[in-house]
């Protein structure tokens, strides 16, 4: 695993809306001790998330401190409208303990099956080693999908099992992760055909009589 170094300051008494409307991204780390408020640039926040994500080992240096320390990304906060990174949490932890993260799962490539859809089931799979050890992500091709019904499931992940333990839910290694899934047919239903006379129920002989006008003729009187 490549080592990720980045660089931080401590957080004065400037108001985050401030700091922000300046390009930093104020942050904290926790996990050893006291937690620790601090600031980085925002486009270098963002150049080291789309980086190492949040199960890529940071070595972070905080000015001020003469030993780095080992965190991840715990957490990003993102503003709704502009969508700007608006707050970072990292979590400090120690190389000799491992940790549970989740993992990215990624499909690369062209998906091309005739009348099929992709379907992501899991964006990402959830595990268990030691901060070096963890996998950046789970990467696979789209090319190898052909056909209808395939699945990919935490079988097919490739991984050390003696460095990384899977986190694994009732189905166990055959949940499926993505799966090409038939697009189903649209069924057109054709207006039913009305025959005359059919519609509402026929009329009794009182309803009949009913309808009849009646007849304004009087019988001739006899004389």
């Amino acid at each position: 695993m490549t080592q990720t170094n980045f660089t931080v300051q401590t957080r004065g008494d400037m108001k985050l809306k401030a700091l922000r409307k300046s390009g930093v991204v104020p942050a904290n780390i926790f996990g050893e001790g006291k937690s620790l408020a601090i600031q980085m640039e925002a486009q270098a926040f963002l150049n080291l998330y789309n980086e190492v994500g949040e199960s890529g080992l940071i070595y972070m240096a905080v000015d001020g401190e003469t030993k780095k320390r080992p965190v991840l990304i715990e957490e990003v906060q993102i503003d709704p409208i502009s969508g700007k990174y608006i707050h970072a949490s990292f979590h400090q932890v120690s190389l000799k303990e491992k940790v549970t993260t989740e993992i990215p799962v990624e499909i690369e490539g062209e998906f091309d099956v005739a009348e099929a859809t992709l379907v992501i089931v899991k964006d990402s799979v959830e595990v268990e080693a030691l901060p070096t050890d963890l996998p950046e992500k789970f990467v696979f091709s789209a090319e190898s999908l052909t056909e209808i019904g395939q699945t990919i499931t935490y079988k097919d992940l490739d991984f050390d099992p003696t460095k990384v333990t899977l986190i694994l839910g009732d189905s166990g290694e055959d949940e499926p992760l993505v799966i090409v899934q038939g697009q189903k047919e649209e069924v057109i239903e054709e207006p039913e055909e009305i025959v005359e006379g059919e519609e509402g129920a026929e009329k009794t002989d009182e309803e009949t009589k009913e309808d009849k006008p009646e007849s304004s003729e009087e019988e001739p009187k006899k004389e």
